[in-house]
């Protein structure tokens, strides 16, 4: 019988961390995009043993942002196509807030070097900043900082 009870609770314990979080531990802190389907389904399935595991792995997906799958908050738009043999000069802007914070240039080794018009928190800058790269040629990439760290 205790050898049950441990079993149960172990199965408590892993339903209480929730799928997402555990298998997708990256995507902590996201605060929207697309549903991941299998991990809500799997969030789901833990109704299964109870109301209480169920809720608490959607309530602990959806509070840490596992349950939203990868790659959400960038966009990328181009005029034309990059031609990949010519090296193309770009520019770096970090917005915070819709205001500009830092600017730059991306060299050669695609390392930017970045001005900071004022101080920012980093914690605060990955929660809600937004890099936008624009090339020479037109090209604009714009993404949340918390997709791309």
């Amino acid at each position: 019988m205790d050898r049950r009870k441990l079993l149960v609770s172990g199965a408590m314990m892993l339903g209480a961390t929730s799928c997402g979080y555990i298998l997708y531990p990256g995507r902590r802190g996201r605060t929207g995009g697309r549903i991941d389907i299998p991990v809500l389904i799997i969030d789901i399935l833990w109704f299964i043993p109870g109301i209480v595991p169920g809720l608490v792995c959607l309530i602990v997906d959806f509070a840490s942002g596992c349950i939203y799958e990868g790659g959400g908050g960038g966009s990328a738009k181009t005029s034309s196509p990059p031609s990949g043999t010519e090296s193309r000069e770009a520019t770096v802007e970090i917005e915070l807030d819709g205001a500009i914070v830092a600017t730059g240039q991306v060299a050669p080794d695609r390392k930017a070097s970045l001005t900071w018009s004022r101080h920012v928190d980093e914690a605060t800058l990955r929660a809600r900043g937004h890099v936008s790269v624009r090339t020479s040629d037109g090209a604009v990439a714009r993404a949340e900082i918390s997709s791309v760290l």
